[in-house]
Formats: C-alpha cells, structure tokens, sequence
C-alpha cells in the first residue's frame, strides 16, 4: 500500500483552496508522521515507555526523533492524571526528552512539583527549550521559569539552574537570550 502524499498534505494543511501545494514546514511534516504512524500508536509508544515494556528505547529514540504533539500531550497526561507514580516520573523524563515550546505552558507545574525529580526534568525542559527557536514571549517566560529555578528549595536544582544559565550565556549563538 503506497502512501497519498496528496490526501495527507490535505491533513496537514499543505493544499491552497486551487490544490496546489504550499509548505507546512516542520510543524506540518511532524503531524504528517503522526498521521502515518496513527495517535494510538504514538500515545502507546508513550505508554510502552513509561511502562518498562520491551521496546521501550526503541520507543523512546522514535519520540525523540519525531517530537510529536501528541507524544507530549500523552506524557503530560499521564504526570496529571498519575501524580506521584513512577509512571508520572517517566512521563515527565520522556517529555523533557523531547521538550520544545510546546511544552513552556506547562513548565511553571514541573517546576513547583512536590517531586525533586519532577522538578530536575522540569528544568531539563526548559533547558532544551530555550536552546530551541523561541519567540520573544517565550524567551522572556523561559527567563523567569529559569529565575524561579535558581530559587528552588533544593540546593543541586539551585545549582544546576544556574550551570544552565551559564553554559546558555556561553554559547555565542543563543546571544539573543541575554542570559
């Protein structure tokens, strides 16, 4: 079965109203490998990982690559409805794996989580995301949630906020953070 580039650039919002195509970029592309990979079995590889089950790290390095929406919804899910499990820890593991802005709503729960390790992946996240294309307005909430982090009870988050916030400053082409 061959797959209809046509129909599932239709999906993703490839096609002008006259059916030429137009470029969805890398946000299109992601949603068209979860169309072709099926949500179910993109939230099941999230499972499957938070589970232990074998395949997990396959499961993993696929997430990592793909960095899907609905991945992250999933691991999200899971920390809420699975608070204080180590299920809920795994999730947030997985979801700081493939962190980007999408995840920045989320980032001020992670880290005034009760868990240290909820917390540790929280700043994991915020991490790979103010290493990652923000707008102005997520640089700027970036800042403060890394701010807060500097603040946290726990001394190793203290410090490992601020090694962040340094090796970010360091990094020529991350100059226009102004860490």
């Amino acid at each position: 079965m061959g797959i209809d580039w046509k129909y599932l650039a239709s999906q993703v919002g490839g096609l002008e109203p006259d059916g030429t195509e137009r470029i969805t970029g890398t946000d299109g592309g992601r949603r068209a490998i979860e169309l072709l990979l099926g949500e179910e079995n993109i939230r099941d590889a999230v499972d499957c990982w938070a589970d232990e089950r074998v395949g997990a790290f396959t499961a993993e390095i696929v997430l990592k690559i793909i960095r899907s929406t609905v991945a992250m919804e999933r691991c999200y899910e899971i920390y809420k409805s699975e608070s204080n499990t180590r299920r809920a820890g795994a999730s947030v593991f997985l979801l700081a794996e493939m962190a980007d802005s999408r995840v920045l709503p989320w980032l001020p729960e992670l880290l005034r989580d009760s868990s240290f390790s909820i917390r540790s992946c929280g700043l994991s996240a915020l991490q790979m995301i103010l290493s990652g294309p923000l707008n102005d307005e997520g640089i700027e909430a970036a800042k403060k949630l890394l701010a807060h982090a500097e603040k946290d009870a726990d001394e190793r988050l203290r410090e490992r906020a601020a090694e962040i916030r340094q090796r970010l400053a360091a990094d020529p082409s991350l100059g226009h953070l102004e860490l």
